[in-house]
């Protein structure tokens, strides 16, 4: 069993120093010891760390470096790869692997530790293990994420639905609320629900749909809605290629007149050539309420099912490709991020 060791940096390789987390190369590499150590089997790893940054500093220029590392790796070569990452930004960096390498024929893991690995409270070494566990079953082709939530449970999230953690309790969750399996002694169980693929699906051959050609330069300005928004202090440049504008849960956000429009604000972007994507709709026309119609009546193209962060990296990967439209890769569903209709 070969395995790539993808080291990236976050928490789970940083190291304590007074009471300060920072990056650490050498903390990066005692994960692969702790590992040997407490479970004593002997996997034979490859390491490489193309970038060590803790998450919360990750710009789209280090997804260019992970991107052009993984582009030298010939996957074949592996059984599987495991990508150590910060928690606070895995689900972004997870979703862009999602798309970019829907069609490995290996499984791709992404972990991350909730606590620096020499603390008795962090879950980094089970989460490896596991890792590991689920790429000798090589039960599931793709990408994903494993990750032990505070009641010991070892959750495999399907790359495009795992969502930021809470901020009280900083447990990661599906968007749907439904995850794609768990890890039980050291073996995948599958969630069996309409909201998952099923393994046929999940392990079907897939084409590469997109390379990233000239690295992430064309931007995403995301914007959340709250009461208040003034339009009016938000600068569009011409490095902006769309705008993501999230929507509050009823697919709404403000469409009176003046500073505090959504819809002017769309209008005035769709001017300077600008798309507008939002998220995220139930469906798409029907039933909606009076400003939601607004919004698409003012050119806004609707995203359906969707998670915010599954939605944002989608739209980075559209507009930095040029296999696809970006309109018409927003439409397809290129990594299951897309959930089926809720029944509600």
């Amino acid at each position: 069993m070969k395995i790539l060791v993808v080291l990236t940096g976050g928490t789970i390789g940083s190291k304590v120093t007074g009471k300060v987390i920072d990056v650490n190369s050498a903390a990066a590499y005692n994960l692969i010891n702790l590992y040997e150590e407490r479970y004593g089997r002997n996997e034979e790893f490859e390491i490489i760390q193309p970038l060590n940054v803790l998450s919360e500093n990750l710009t789209p220029f280090y997804w260019e470096k992970l991107y052009e590392c993984m582009e030298q790796i010939c996957l074949n070569d592996y059984d599987g790869i495991i990508i150590t990452h910060g928690s606070d930004t895995i689900a972004y960096t997870a979703a862009m692997m999602g798309y970019c390498y829907r069609h490995t024929t290996i499984p791709i893991v992404l972990i991350a530790s909730n606590y620096e690995l020499q603390d008795a409270r962090s879950n980094g070494i089970s989460n490896f293990y596991n890792a590991v566990c689920f790429i000798e079953e090589q039960a599931a082709k793709g990408v994903y994420v494993i990750f032990q939530n505070d009641s010991a449970e070892n959750v495999v999230y399907l790359a495009t639905r795992i969502m930021e953690a809470d901020t009280y309790f900083d447990q990661f969750s599906s968007y749907g609320k439904v995850d794609f399996g768990r890890m039980v002694d050291g073996h995948f169980v599958k969630t069996e629900h309409e909201q998952n693929p099923s393994m046929e699906d999940v392990n079907a051959e897939k084409e590469k749909m997109v390379k990233i050609n000239n690295g992430f330069k064309k931007s995403v300005l995301m914007i959340r809605p709250y009461p208040g928004l003034d339009y009016s202090r938000i600068l569009i440049d011409e490095n902006v290629g769309a705008v993501l504008h999230c929507l509050y849960h009823s697919a709404t956000a403000c469409s009176s007149e003046g500073n505090y429009s959504a819809v002017d604000f769309i209008r005035s972007c769709r001017k300077k050539g600008i798309e507008v994507y939002v998220s995220s709709f139930k469906q798409s026309v029907n039933d909606l309420y009076a400003s939601s119609m607004d919004i698409l009546e003012a050119g806004a193209i609707p995203l359906i099912n969707i998670s915010t962060e599954a939605a944002f990296t989608k739209l980075m990967v559209a507009y930095n490709q040029q296999e696809m439209k970006p309109e018409e890769f927003m439409k397809e569903n290129i990594y299951f991020e897309m959930l089926p209709a809720a029944k509600i």
